[in-house]
């Protein structure tokens, strides 16, 4: 079983269904559950986009001007959820939000609004979520072996990215404009990406590859 962890008004069906087309059983946990244990049974576990970290987690204010929804009993899930996955040596895979989670997990920092930044690349455009927003391209690490390297599109649904990289984590995906859009572990099993790959599942080969890759590595339990 693949747990997705999402919050209470986060779609969690495009997860679902990616984890469902590569031949997987998804179970979504949100903090309206009242649980902050990883079943027994998880093979893996997905972290989905979704609202803001709370910034005090990276020892910063609200910026001034800046507007950011925060869920605070999701991040209390999400550390619960990383901390067993990781002591059981699960693999994880983190999208948008669940990167954000990651790079504050290990100790980095975010940008709150990469308007705000010389970041150039529009990261949340007014646009349908299967849109290709910009192109990205993987340099190294087990990201660069399953996306290979060429560059290709993505779709972009983020306001905030990696200011500061978190201890043990290496970039390894990047942006037409540099910022960080892939990053993984270089000791726990973790591949986290900024861009949506759930609801690109049928029609990009990369995003494909990450849930494929996601559910070879998985322990059946």
């Amino acid at each position: 079983m693949i747990i997705i962890t999402a919050g209470d008004r986060t779609p969690a069906r495009p997860y679902e269904a990616a984890i469902e087309h590569v031949g997987g059983v998804p179970r979504t946990i949100t903090p309206s559950q009242d649980t902050l244990d990883l079943p027994a049974e998880a093979s893996a576990l997905v972290m989905a986009g979704g609202a803001s970290v709370e910034p005090a987690r990276y020892d910063s204010p609200v910026e001034d001007g800046v507007t950011v929804t925060l869920d605070q009993p999701r991040d209390r899930l999400e550390w619960a959820m990383l901390d067993q996955a990781i002591e059981r040596g699960l693999p994880v895979l983190a999208i948008c939000r669940g990167l954000q989670v990651v790079n504050v997990y290990y100790g980095g920092e975010l940008h709150q609004d990469l308007t705000r930044t010389p970041y150039s690349v529009l990261h949340r455009p007014d646009a349908a979520r299967t849109h290709l927003s910009h192109r990205v391209t993987a340099k190294g690490g087990r990201l660069g072996e399953l996306f290979g390297p060429d560059e290709f599109g993505v779709n972009s649904i983020h306001k905030q990215g990696v200011k500061l990289l978190g201890d043990g984590l290496d970039a390894t995906v990047f942006s037409e404009d540099g910022l960080i859009e892939g990053l993984e572990h270089t000791r726990d099993r973790i591949l986290a990406v900024q861009w949506h790959p759930e609801e690109l599942i049928t029609t990009s080969p990369q995003s494909q590859a990450l849930f494929t890759d996601l559910m070879r590595k998985a322990t059946p339990r």
